[in-house]
């Protein structure tokens, strides 16, 4: 993954092959969002149960596709924003069950006129 710079804050890259398996527009994350729901260090357990960036990074592009599809077919368009959930375990050290977590998934076009979603926390006014 690299990170760039896109809205004025530093993205991080989705896993390329994960977005052409799941078929999604190019996707980058919010560095708070890929260490909040994603980063998942090397050996790391919850209660036995060990998973991997690469399978989070997946659920939550899964969570994602489905939302978009499922709004496509309602309404006969894709959103350029939508909220998703997902659920999460936390890397916080005391937490073994997943939470949900809502997230901001917002679809711009990039500097070459390619659909760019960004993932993100969702802020309140």
């Amino acid at each position: 993954m690299t990170t760039t710079e896109r809205a004025h804050a530093p993205a991080i890259e989705a896993d390329p092959d994960l977005i052409e398996l799941i078929r999604l527009p190019a996707v980058v994350y919010t560095a708070e969002i890929y260490a909040d729901c994603i980063a998942w260090p090397e050996g790391y357990t919850v209660n036995g149960r060990r998973e991997d960036a690469t399978e989070r990074e997946y659920h939550l592009l899964r969570a994602l596709a489905a939302t978009l599809d499922g709004i496509r077919k309602a309404v006969g368009v894709r959103p350029p924003r939508v909220i998703i959930q997902v659920m999460r375990t936390p890397l916080d050290g005391r937490s073994a069950a997943p939470r949900p977590v809502r997230l901001l998934a917002d679809t711009r076009r990039d500097e070459h006129g390619a659909a760019l979603i960004t993932i993100s926390r969702i802020r309140r006014r």
